[in-house]
C-alpha cells in the first residue's frame, strides 16, 4: 500500500518504520561518499612588521609594530609591503612581510 505525499511516494512499511524513500536514498548516498585529498591552501596568514622602527634604537620606541593579515599566493607571490599605522611612532610607516 503506498500513499502519495508530495513529489515522492511513501510505502506503508516505511511509514511505520519512520522513513521515507528520500531518507533511504540520502543515507545510501552518504555511505558511498569518498573523501578527496585536501588541496594546498592558496591563502596564507602573514605578518607585517614596521621597517622604520626596526632600524631605530630600542630605547626610543617601547615595542615593535606588527600586523597579521592574509594574502593570496597566486596573486602576490612577492613579499607584501603596505603603509600601516605605527602606534609607537604615532604615524603611518612602511610595513613589510616577514617570515
Amino acid at each position: 500500500m503506498a500513499f502519495a505525499v508530495g513529489p515522492s511516494t511513501v510505502s506503508f512499511s516505511s511509514l511505520v518504520a519512520g522513513r521515507t524513500n528520500t531518507a533511504q536514498q540520502n543515507t545510501s548516498a552518504r555511505r558511498s561518499m569518498v573523501t578527496m585529498a585536501k588541496k594546498k591552501d592558496v591563502r596564507i596568514v602573514i605578518t607585517l612588521e614596521c621597517t622604520e622602527q626596526r632600524g631605530e634604537a630600542a630605547g626610543e620606541a617601547p615595542g615593535v609594530s606588527r600586523y597579521t593579515t592574509s594574502k593570496n599566493r597566486r596573486n602576490t607571490p612577492n613579499r607584501l609591503e603596505l603603509m600601516k599605522y605605527n602606534k609607537y611612532l604615532k604615524r603611518r610607516t612602511l610595513h613589510r612581510e616577514i617570515k
